[in-house]
């Protein structure tokens, strides 16, 4: 089992990918940190890709689409 920890934006991203013969098994939590306000709350989300591409396109990926979901649930805070 392959494991991406980061955090964007003030969210902790977790990211597990577990293999199987045909499938990439993956689970995502998105956690904000404290004072950090998103629009509508991730939860966890389980995913479920076919074999089709490499390990390193699929994390790629994965980080690039988590970013842009967190830049539009994000709350950007009022500025004066």
């Amino acid at each position: 089992m392959w494991s991406i920890n980061f955090v964007y934006r003030g969210c902790n991203v977790d990211i597990e990918i577990g293999e199987r013969v045909t499938l990439w098994d993956i689970t995502i939590e998105v956690t904000p940190l404290d004072g950090v306000e998103l629009i509508e709350p991730f939860g966890a989300r389980k995913l479920k890709l076919a074999k089709v591409e490499e390990l390193d396109e699929i994390q790629a990926a994965l980080v690039e689409e988590i970013q842009m979901a967190i830049d539009h649930r994000l709350v950007e805070p009022h500025r004066i």
